[in-house]
C-alpha cells in the first residue's frame, strides 16, 4: 500500500516459503484494509486463513523432535507472513499472539495503531467502538459486537476501543500490528482480567 488509499493487488511474495494459502490470505487482507484502514472496523474471511491457523495449532515444547522441526517450520511461516503482509501493504508489520484462558476478559483495550486479530485456535467475543469524541471519528453509530472464530480477521482501526470476551474454551489469537511509515507505539493488545496488556 502505498498511503493508506491504495493495494498492490499484484504483489508477489518473497519467496517460495509462503506458499499459495499465505498469499492468498496476504492479498485478500490488503484487498479489505484497502477500503476500511483508517475508517472502520471491518471482519473478513481471507481465503488462505487455514495456513494461519496451522501456524497457530503448532506450539513449543514437544517431545518428538520431528515435531520439534515441525514447530520451527510453524514459526517460520508466521514469520514469513508477517513480512509479506508489510510488503504488500507498504508498511511495517509486527506480529505476536495472545492466549486467552477459559473465561478471561480483555476490557477496553484502546488501539494504539491498527490491529488484525486472528483467532488460530476457539473463538471469543468481541466488541468494537469508537473512542471518545474528537480522538477518532466516529465512524459507528453502536458499538460492533460479534463471535470471532478461527478463520476469521478482525481489522480495528487505530484509535477504537475493542473488548474480548465470552471464552468458553481457550483461544489463541495472533495480533498484526500495522504501524505507520513515521513510527508508533506498540499497540494495546488484549491480556486477561480486565487488564489491558502488551503482546
Amino acid at each position: 500500500m502505498t498511503g493508506s488509499g491504495s493495494v498492490d493487488v499484484d504483489w508477489e511474495p518473497p519467496s517460495e516459503a509462503c506458499g499459495a494459502d499465505l498469499e492468498h490470505f496476504v492479498r485478500d487482507l490488503a484487498l479489505c484494509l484497502s477500503v476500511h484502514r483508517g475508517k472502520s472496523p471491518a471482519l473478513v474471511w481471507p481465503d488462505g486463513i487455514d495456513a494461519v491457523v496451522a501456524c497457530g495449532r503448532t506450539g513449543g515444547g514437544s517431545a518428538s523432535p520431528s515435531a520439534e522441526r515441525d514447530g520451527d517450520e510453524k514459526r517460520d511461516e508466521s514469520s514469513e507472513l508477517t513480512r509479506a503482509l508489510g510488503a504488500a501493504l507498504g508498511t511495517e508489520v509486527s506480529s505476536s499472539w495472545v492466549e486467552l484462558p477459559l473465561g478471561a476478559e480483555s476490557i477496553g483495550n484502546t488501539a494504539e495503531t491498527d490491529l488484525v486479530l486472528a483467532p488460530v485456535r476457539g473463538s471469543c467475543g468481541g466488541r468494537v467502538e469508537a473512542s471518545p469524541p474528537g480522538q477518532v471519528a466516529a465512524v459507528l453509530n453502536h458499538p460492533l459486537e460479534l463471535r470471532l472464530l478461527a478463520g476469521q480477521a478482525l481489522y480495528v482501526p487505530r484509535g477504537f476501543v475493542y473488548t474480548l470476551n465470552n471464552v468458553h474454551t481457550p483461544c489463541t489469537l495472533q495480533v498484526f500490528a500495522l504501524h505507520p511509515s513515521t513510527g508508533s507505539a506498540g499497540p494495546s493488545a488484549p491480556g486477561t482480567g480486565g487488564a489491558a496488556g502488551g503482546p
